[in-house]
């Protein structure tokens, strides 16, 4: 008995020995090892009735595919489609592009600091222009020039035409501060920003908004109460469409966080208007007209000849960073339908077809067939934008030395949208890519640098799933993983 003991103990100790190498051995994932594990992923159980498309290949000109699963077939990118906006505005327009905003005149101020014929604000749909710095720059700069009074009221003008929404974005997307129109008279985002916070069990939570200023003319119908710490929370705050008004219901438990979100602003020109007109009071400037009235048009028959201000927005180099790290749907629009500008005399009423018609001839000047990327809208909130994970591996190759591309993108554990995936993995720091996700669907693509290996370019999507983004993303993430322990095995 003494000696089967031993002898189990052994074979014990002898089975350590030999596994322990072999654990080692599988943190090492050879080149030829990669399709059989990435298959391995997307053939779990859970993903049986979703579609899955990965596509990977080294980086370079005489680049080697080392996972191709369904690459060619069409996914919905979600927010990928920010990627083939980003990389043609920076190779079509440059990276020191800039918009402009300008306040315009018939005629320079007369000596009395007077303007006639009213006040023009002339607007190019600068994604990047807030109230407390662009706006209070332009009237300082009034200001300065001496203008003290505007005779004529305030006018808009824009050379930007064509839809401010996409006709195919859902209807629950178009209240919520991600679906806010894409408005060439934009600022602030074109949304207002709220806070719910709890108050005592019973009572209706607490609503503010981040700016009160900012919405002195709308209504809020409170309906939410505060219950106990350990009842779920049901929270809404809803917006009608085109309404100024929010709808608060649900309940928030005592002592949670406050709970933050966003509004779309249903007329965003009104709205900046509204915000000069305010400002323009505040630091002691007139106005003896408003635009408002209807009876006076005599500034709509004298168009602008006199800058009288200006303020532009960063370098595109700075612009398609927060597009492309924080996702940011609106500054993907303004940026297509700045592109579409530059097709102005071959569509001259739409800006977005023009910025689509931008994008297609990029992606055939890098030999991509214009069928492998049929796109409707820059930021992919619409379930209508198709293409292929091979196409988007395709664009980020293009794209693979442009420095200001590259730093677009959000690096894992680090920052953007990443900021809180990939943390405490050995893809911390080592991963730049973009984000995706739809209800259903989520995307991933990028670059990677595993230690051990050269650089490889990635694109995975997955579509057509009942699993929450979460769980989605875990799958995403488990291939990306596989990146990281890529070795020559030489």
């Amino acid at each position: 008995m003494k000696n089967s003991l031993f002898a189990e103990i052994a074979l014990i100790l002898s089975s350590l020995i030999v596994v322990i190498p072999i654990q080692a051995q599988s943190d090492r994932l050879c080149p030829a090892q990669m399709q059989k594990e990435v298959e391995k992923i997307a053939q779990s159980p859970k993903l049986n009735h979703s579609r899955v498309g990965v596509f990977i290949q080294t980086n370079g000109t005489k680049s080697q595919t080392l996972a191709s699963l369904d690459s060619d077939r069409y996914f919905m990118p979600a927010s990928n489609t920010k990627l083939f906006v980003t990389a043609t505005a920076i190779k079509t327009l440059g990276a020191d592009y800039r918009f402009a905003t300008r306040l315009m005149s018939r005629n320079p101020p007369n000596d009395r600091g007077e303007i006639d014929h009213g006040l023009w604000l002339v607007a190019s749909g600068d994604p990047s222009l807030q109230s407390a710095t662009g706006l209070k720059s332009l009237v300082t700069q009034l200001k300065n020039k001496g203008v003290k009074q505007i005779n004529g009221g305030i006018w808009t003008l824009t050379a930007r035409k064509g839809a401010e929404i996409g006709d195919s974005w859902e209807w629950g997307d178009l209240q919520e501060y991600y679906g806010a129109k894409a408005s060439p008279f934009t600022i602030n985002e074109n949304a207002l920003n709220w806070i719910v916070s709890p108050s005592s069990i019973g009572k209706p939570a607490i609503f503010a908004w981040e700016e009160p200023n900012f919405a002195t003319d709308w209504r809020v119908d409170n309906q939410s109460i505060t219950v106990g710490a350990d009842e779920p929370s049901t929270l809404q705050v809803i917006r009608p469409y085109g309404q100024k008004v929010v709808i608060i219901t649900g309940q928030v438990p005592e002592k949670s966080e406050p709970e933050l979100g966003g509004v779309a602003i249903p007329d965003p020109e009104a709205n900046l208007l509204a915000l000069l007109r305010q400002e323009l009071l505040a630091q002691g400037i007139t106005i003896s007209s408003d635009s408002s009235n209807k009876n006076s048009n005599k500034a709509q028959k004298l168009p602008p000849i006199q800058d009288l201000a200006i303020a532009l927005s960063p370098p595109l180099s700075e612009l398609i960073s927060i597009t492309n790290k924080n996702s940011n749907n609106l500054y993907a629009e303004l940026l297509l339908r700045a592109l579409g500008d530059r097709f102005h005399e071959v569509l001259p009423d739409d800006s977005v077809l023009g910025g689509l018609l931008a994008v297609n001839k990029y992606l055939q000047s890098i030999n991509v067939p214009s069928d492998n990327a049929l796109l409707v809208d820059g930021s992919g909130l619409s379930r209508q934008n198709l293409t292929t994970p091979k196409t988007i591996v395709q664009l980020l190759q293009s794209m693979a030395s442009d420095r200001h591309f590259r730093k677009s993108l959000a690096i894992a554990g680090v920052d953007g949208s990443l900021t809180n995936r990939f943390k405490n993995t050995d893809a911390q720091g080592i991963i730049q890519a973009k984000t995706g996700g739809l209800t259903g669907s989520v995307a991933l693509s990028g670059y990677a640098s595993p230690p051990h290996y050269r650089e490889v370019i990635f694109s995975i999507i997955i579509n057509n799933s009942n699993l929450p983004s979460k769980e989605l993303k875990q799958y995403i993430d488990a291939i990306a993983l596989l990146l990281t322990r890529l070795d020559t095995c030489e």
